[in-house]
């Protein structure tokens, strides 16, 4: 009878062991796919290390990151700690409503002081005496959406104020009351093409433009297939698969987009080309410093957007509107390189960011 007591330690001492040599002995990943970030290597063994506790923090997390079957271990812990233990949250992931959400819960005053510090930079360079009418339309995060349902999440209200004293100079637009949950992937935080056509159309009257071609077109949505977006590893909730939509028809299928990096027209939409690993990054090129969308059924006229990779998606559908639309991310191009592509003259400008981005907007130069 002692010997059956002894078996759960040896049992348990038997899997540390074969955990620990095949955690040391099997080959290492430098890069995870699911999670879409680069896995924590080795640290070296010296005594700088040693005695400033790095190496043991380093160690950690070393051994977190490429413990056996990690992955498997946490889609468990994701299923045990929503499923079984019905708890509101699990790494900072809830599923409400079949969407995957990650919780934003508060607003980064700091970052968007930092933004605000960058945009005055393009103020003073660019704007201040160019004659352009100037506008700001913040992107709600999907978790501003749970908030009524109890959820711990960031108060949209003081969102949009936090971004209005970011971009004092340019006129609110607010998007965020015409927008749902459903508007946005189920496994990624991005929006979708499909669903932001009155998205476009008040962007666009706010902006004194006509908008009726968007409500007069008769467009095509072309389906991409088996889409799992950012959070379905991040998550580790191992979902279904969905289905992403891009649009063409009407004026769409006469715009060319131009690639200022490689000084080339490329497709608008690129399903083969893109990271196969992110099909978001179809939309016009995935993320690009600098693009011109060049629609010649639009009258005469230029906006330029201030954006990032929500601007992708939105872009093409603004476009019908004008002859011109520039899609500028500061987070790839100094803005100081702007003048020798741009003329700020008397053209519409759009401050377009996401909550996501402005709450960690350290990205931006």
């Amino acid at each position: 009878m002692k010997r059956f007591r002894l078996l759960p330690a040896v049992a348990f001492f038997g899997a540390l062991l074969f955990g620990s040599i095949t955690l040391f002995v099997s080959p290492k990943e430098t890069r995870s796919e699911t999670e879409r970030r680069l896995l924590a290597e080795k640290p070296g063994f010296t005594s700088e290390n040693v005695m400033s506790g790095q190496y043991f923090s380093r160690l950690e997390q070393w051994l977190a990151d490429h413990f056996p079957k990690r992955e498997r271990l946490r889609q468990a812990r994701a299923t045990f700690g929503l499923d079984i233990l019905r708890k509101h949250e699990c790494n900072g992931f809830t599923e409400y409503r079949g969407s995957i959400v990650s919780l934003l819960k508060h607003a980064n005053e700091a970052s968007f002081a930092y933004a605000g510090e960058r945009f005055e930079r393009l103020r003073k360079k660019y704007l201040e005496r160019s004659g352009c009418s100037v506008y700001r339309a913040l992107v709600p995060d999907k978790s501003s959406f749970l908030r009524d349902a109890g959820y711990p999440v960031a108060d949209g209200a003081r969102m949009e104020e936090l971004y209005s004293g970011s971009l004092p100079f340019a006129t609110q637009v607010s998007i965020r009351e015409g927008l749902a949950l459903s508007d946005y992937y189920r496994t990624d935080s991005h929006w979708r093409q499909e669903r932001l056509l009155d998205t476009a159309e008040l962007l666009l009257k706010t902006m004194g433009k006509d908008a009726s071609v968007l409500t007069t077109t008769d467009f095509s949505k072309v389906p991409v297939e088996h889409f799992l977006g950012v959070y379905a590893g991040q998550s580790a909730m191992n979902p279904e698969p969905e289905t992403l939509y891009y649009l063409t028809g009407g004026y769409l299928d006469e715009c060319r987009l131009f690639d200022y990096e490689t000084m080339s027209v490329i497709p608008m939409y690129d399903p083969e080309g893109c990271d196969t690993r992110d099909l978001y990054t179809l939309f016009a090129g995935g993320s690009k410093s600098l693009l011109r969308i060049d629609n010649p059924k639009a009258p005469e006229g230029a906006l330029i957007i201030f954006r990032d990779s929500f601007g992708a998606a939105l872009a093409p559908l603004l476009a019908s509107a004008y002859r011109s639309v520039y899609l500028v991310d500061i987070r790839y191009i100094h803005p100081d390189a702007l003048g020798r592509f741009l003329k700020f003259t008397d053209q519409d400008v759009l401050f377009l960011y996401s909550e996501t981005l402005m709450n960690n907007s350290q990205g931006l130069r």
